[in-house]
């Protein structure tokens, strides 16, 4: 793929998008301050730039930066892009349609995931919406190493953030009060569901759940639980 994309920010989703897109991709960096950008460019090969007018030539732009700063960006951007450029709003809350207009093409790739778990390698579910076919393909083939890539609707993200948020905010309070119950200090619960829910959880969502418990079982050793090693 002889393609240049661009990303603009420097931030936790940028340097995501930019280790997980192919090395064969040439990658420009635009971020601020310039040494943030440097230093994304220095890990994946790419240029570095604190100019908007960097996007020149390039097929793709992403926009990952914070949701109050998209607009800006992309008033930044706009006036440098080429006509064959595809935008790409990264942003869970901002609709694509608020972006778009007849002389300037928006998609969205919205990433179900968090940053924390993606940095380390963890998989996501990545939605494209507002693509046709040659485009969809080509972001495919750009985010593919994050995870499966699904063409729908981009409300879907939303959505999913949304209810991944208060269902496991319900499970964290319950599991603060099993833990309690079962003799942890209250100042060493938070480091065991930090330390076994996420696994537990990732197996459990690949059903195997009895594989689940018998991880945590294993891995705390004969006569301790996870928890209480949490506690040593």
């Amino acid at each position: 793929m002889n393609d240049k994309i661009a990303i603009i920010g420097a931030g936790p989703l940028a340097s995501i998008l930019a280790h997980r897109i192919p090395t064969s991709v040439r990658k420009v960096i635009i971020g601020r301050p310039k040494a943030a950008a440097v230093a994304l460019a220095d890990e994946v090969g790419g240029i570095a730039s604190d100019q908007a007018s960097a996007v020149r030539g390039c097929r793709v732009v992403f926009l990952a930066v914070p949701t109050p700063d998209v607009a800006q960006a992309l008033a930044d951007i706009r006036p440098h892009l080429s006509p064959e450029a595809l935008v790409v709003n990264t942003a869970v809350d901002v609709p694509t349609a608020d972006l778009a207009d007849d002389r300037l093409h928006v998609g969205a790739a919205k990433i179900i995931g968090h940053p924390q778990e993606l940095e380390q390698g963890a998989r996501a579910v990545v939605v494209l919406d507002h693509v046709g076919p040659a485009d969809a393909e080509l972001l495919t083939a750009l985010l593919a190493d994050l995870g499966p890539v699904i063409r729908g609707d981009e409300r879907t993200v939303e959505a999913a953030a949304r209810a991944l948020s208060e269902v496991l905010a319900g499970a964290r309070d319950e599991l603060r009060r099993r833990l309690a119950e079962a003799g942890l200090p209250a100042d060493v619960v938070p480091a065991a569901i930090a330390a076994a829910a996420p696994g537990v959880l990732r197996a459990m969502a690949l059903s195997e759940d009895n594989a689940a418990e018998r991880g945590i079982r294993r891995h705390a050793g004969a006569g301790e639980t996870a928890a209480s090693r949490v506690s040593h």
